[in-house]
This record gives C-alpha cells, sequence and structure tokens, in this order.
C-alpha cells in the first residue's frame, strides 16, 4: 500500500506516457517531472544568471546575451535518480516511480565551460555550485535546490545551459526560463530555474549533495554518490491497455516489439529480449535515433505471438560491460536510487483483440469473463418519408 504522501508526490510529479517510446523524441507534455518544491513564477525578461565564488571575473549575463553565444543543440534521455525505486522490497518511502521516470528532450542553450572560463578560474577550484530559485523544507531543513558537480564535470563538452527544448521555450515545470542539462549524470544534477553558478575551492556538502542522492546500505552507511545513469532498457507497451491496471491485451500472430536503452556510460552495446519471463532471450536489432552520444537507442524484435499469457523482458548491456540485472534487489540501497532492474510487462495474447474500434459506434466485446457488455446504438439509416 501507497502512503497519502506518496500518492499525492505520484500525481504531482507524474512519468514519461510510455506509448511514446515509438519516438525518437519525447513530446514536451510526456516527459517525466520531478519538482521538489513549488514551480519558480519567472519570466524571461529582465532574467539574468550570475556567475561567481571563487573567480576573478565575477558577472552577471541575462539571457539575451546567453541567447548569443555559440549554441548546442543535443538530444539527450534524461532519467530520474529513484528509476526503479518502487519494485524493490521493501520499497523506501518518496516518489514511487516504477520505471517510467525519464524522457527524451533535444536541448538547446551554450555550453557552459566558455562561461567559467570567461570568468577565471584559480589553481584551487574543486567544484561548480549550481543553485536554483526554487526552495522548501527537505529532511526537516529549510534550503534552496543546490547540486554541485566536479570542476572536470562541468567543463566537459556535453553539459550546456538550455533556454529551448524540441525547438520551444521550455515548460515552466522544466525549468524556464534556464537550466542546467548534464547528460551522462541522472536528472538530479540537471538542475532547473538557475538562479546562480558559484565557484568553489571545497567539495558542497548541501542536502542535495550528500543527504538525499546517495547510495547508502543502512543509515550509519555515508554511502557513496548517485552521478551516471545505469545502463537501463524499456518496451513501448504493445496492443492495448486494461484502463485500472495497464495489462496488455494484443492479438496473436507476427508482432513487433520494440522499445528504448540508454546508459550514462556510454553507448548500448545489445539489447536482448524474452517473451517467456526471461527464461530464454534473443537479441534485438538497434538503430541510432540521432547522433548524440547521450540519446537513447532504439531497439526492435519480431514475435509471433501465440495465444495465452506471457511476460515481455527486455534487457540492456552498454558498451562499458554493464547488464541489467534481473533482480532489482541487486542493486537495493535505502533511499531506492539508481534501481535498473529489468522491466516484467505481463501481456495476454487473445483473438479478436482490436475489434471492437473497427467500425462507428464502436461494437464491445467481452475480453475478460463476467464483463458486463453495453448495448451497441442502433444507427440504420432511417426510411425516407
Amino acid at each position: 500500500m501507497f502512503s497519502t504522501p506518496e500518492t499525492e508526490l505520484a500525481f504531482r510529479n507524474h512519468g514519461m506516457h510510455a506509448e511514446f517510446l515509438h519516438q525518437a523524441l519525447t513530446p514536451l507534455g510526456s516527459h517525466y517531472l520531478l519538482v521538489h518544491f513549488d514551480i519558480p513564477a519567472l519570466q524571461a525578461e529582465g532574467y539574468s544568471l550570475a556567475v561567481g565564488g571563487r573567480v576573478s571575473q565575477p558577472f552577471r549575463i541575462v539571457l539575451r546575451e546567453l541567447q548569443e553565444q555559440p549554441v548546442l543543440t543535443q538530444t539527450v534521455t534524461m532519467e530520474c535518480a529513484g528509476s526503479g525505486r518502487s519494485t524493490l522490497a521493501p520499497r523506501p518511502v518518496y516518489v514511487p516511480w516504477f520505471h517510467e521516470c525519464m524522457g527524451t528532450y533535444q536541448w538547446t542553450g551554450p555550453r557552459l565551460r566558455p562561461l567559467l572560463e570567461r570568468a577565471g578560474l584559480p589553481d584551487d577550484a574543486v567544484e561548480v555550485l549550481f543553485t536554483g530559485w526554487d526552495s522548501g523544507v527537505d529532511l526537516g531543513v529549510e534550503h534552496a535546490f543546490e547540486r554541485s558537480l566536479p570542476l572536470a564535470e562541468a567543463l566537459r563538452d556535453e553539459v550546456m545551459l538550455a533556454w529551448a527544448a524540441n525547438g520551444r521555450p521550455l515548460l515552466p515545470e522544466h525549468g524556464f526560463p534556464l537550466r542546467l542539462v548534464v547528460p551522462s549524470w541522472y536528472g538530479m544534477a540537471s538542475g532547473k530555474w538557475l538562479r546562480a553558478i558559484t565557484v568553489l575551492s571545497e567539495p558542497f556538502a548541501g542536502m542535495q549533495q550528500h543527504e538525499v542522492y546517495m547510495y547508502r546500505q543502512s543509515p550509519d552507511d555515508p554511502g557513496t554518490p548517485v552521478r551516471a545513469k545505469r545502463v537501463n532498457a524499456l518496451i513501448a507497451p504493445p496492443g492495448l491497455p486494461d484502463m485500472l491496471s495497464r495489462h496488455r491485451f494484443l492479438a496473436p500472430g507476427p508482432q513487433v516489439l520494440e522499445g528504448k536503452a540508454w546508459s550514462g556510460a556510454g553507448g548500448i552495446a545489445r539489447v536482448q529480449v524474452s517473451t517467456d519471463g526471461s527464461s530464454s532471450w534473443a537479441d534485438a536489432s538497434l538503430s541510432q535515433v540521432a547522433p548524440d552520444p547521450w540519446a537513447w537507442v532504439h531497439w526492435r524484435f519480431g514475435w509471433n505471438a501465440a495465444p495465452g499469457d506471457h511476460v515481455l523482458v527486455c534487457r540492456a548491456t552498454d558498451t562499458a560491460g554493464h547488464q541489467q540485472p534481473l533482480d532489482p534487489g541487486a542493486e537495493f540501497n535505502i533511499q531506492g536510487n539508481g534501481i535498473n532492474g529489468v522491466q516484467r510487462m505481463p501481456v495476454t495474447v487473445q483473438a479478436g483483440i482490436g475489434s471492437a474500434a473497427e467500425t462507428v459506434p464502436s461494437r464491445p466485446r467481452r475480453v475478460l469473463p463476467g464483463a458486463e457488455l453495453p448495448p451497441v446504438p442502433d444507427v440504420r439509416q432511417a426510411k425516407p418519408r
């Protein structure tokens, strides 16, 4: 059972609509969303970003000047660090994600590195802190949402400040007017509603850095930081859904199963598919959806679906040799971060599935025993007078 706070968080923070896994890019309103506190009401007019701290030339830059910088446009798959949390037993109590907290946008904006170099980096700089306009209380402590990157990570060519996604200004809930995008890390690193960038000469130890996003096995475990996305893959749901459970129904015969795979450690080397709950495996074919190294990869697999109940599973391996575990508990940690156990999708193959929508009005058909069929309206043409 989910608690009331978890349920409220689930309504406020939604996952990606999985049916869009067929597409190269996630539609703007269907990308996963996690808002820690409240969405700030910001305007592009008058917006500026402060760059300072341990630098020789601190400055403030307005959005229009940022937009005049050389622009990077890249396709990036972003995933919440809480991915798979609800598949654990016992389940950590927080946003109850299953496999849906991800999405892929084409981001536009300048690289971060030139701004840091303009500010003048001293020899003792070790980290770069990003402060958002959002603030609130977490674990009993009031604070602004802040996270840092090691200097070497912040200077990577793919780390960017984005003002647009899929060619449109950012939606308010996705960081308008400006956010950070760190392609190889989980989504918590890509801070939204940027207020300031501060260069530090010592590691940052804020709430969202050393309390929330850590891999810990017990409350006394100092833990290790959550950083790069673990290899993962999802199945685009085939056939038709049951409204309440999202259980899938599909017709027998040739079917094309497909989905996406990604990793923060590099490219995808292999995706395997099982149609019998992981008793046997076969390789899927892979294709790139974008030239960018941080975009997900599309996979396809042909299946001759026989009537009955089946469990579909997909498992990815990245070019660094990491493979998804079959058991989500293999990556257990008390905060439920980075859980990348394979997705298991039960489906029922049944003759006639899909026929109810072939006519107008629809002709409902009984799929489950005991279901009551509604009457079909009589739409025979009236006799001429």
